[in-house]
């Protein structure tokens, strides 16, 4: 039952989701059409940072059953548990944490540039996988759960629920930043 813990951090993790990534999906660009056109056009997006997550929970969960085939499982339990419980209440020890994710940053940025000009739905698809594989807090920690879970399956799915349960605050801030912004356009 580690699904409803990957829904629920999804759930609560949202708000940091709206900051970090609020503004991205408030420059989705979905095109002027109907507003099931441009829901069409979040889901391709929402879907491709969710197919990321899974894809990375598929990883992790892998490497968390190489792990529990060497018997090492209750170690990693505990080493996860801390490192989940360190990162809740000591952030500052994870700032900064190496150049190497600065440069994979700077690769992933430059790359949803250029995706984030065309609302094509192969850019759009582009553009959330992308998205997914940005350096953030709350993914670590999911990707934590994930590779506790001890299956690339059940990784897979921790993680894609983990990007579900972020999804309705990312909707309702990208829905709102256009209506809002086409009545401040108007004023």
């Amino acid at each position: 039952m580690i699904f409803l813990p990957a829904l629920g951090l999804g759930f609560a993790g949202s708000l940091h989701c709206v900051g970090m990534c609020g503004p991205i999906a408030m420059a989705i660009p979905v095109g002027s059409g109907s507003s099931v056109s441009q829901f069409g056009n979040y889901f391709l997006y929402h879907f491709g940072r969710i197919s990321s997550y899974a894809l990375l929970g598929f990883l992790f969960g892998t490497m968390g059953y190489g792990l529990n085939l060497a018997g090492i499982q209750q170690g990693l339990s505990l080493a996860v548990g801390l490192f989940m419980v360190a990162f809740i209440w000591l952030p500052k020890l994870f700032n900064g944490m190496g150049g190497g994710v600065t440069r994979l940053q700077s690769k992933v940025t430059g790359f949803m540039a250029k995706r984030i000009k065309t609302n094509r739905p192969g850019a759009l698809l582009g553009l959330g996988f992308f998205n997914g594989l940005l350096p953030c807090g709350f993914v670590y920690l999911a990707l934590a759960g994930a590779l506790v879970s001890y299956d690339p399956i059940e990784g897979a799915a921790f993680m894609a629920l983990f990007g579900l349960g972020t999804t309705p605050a990312l909707l309702a801030v990208a829905f709102s930043g256009r209506k809002f912004g086409s009545l401040f356009k108007a004023r």
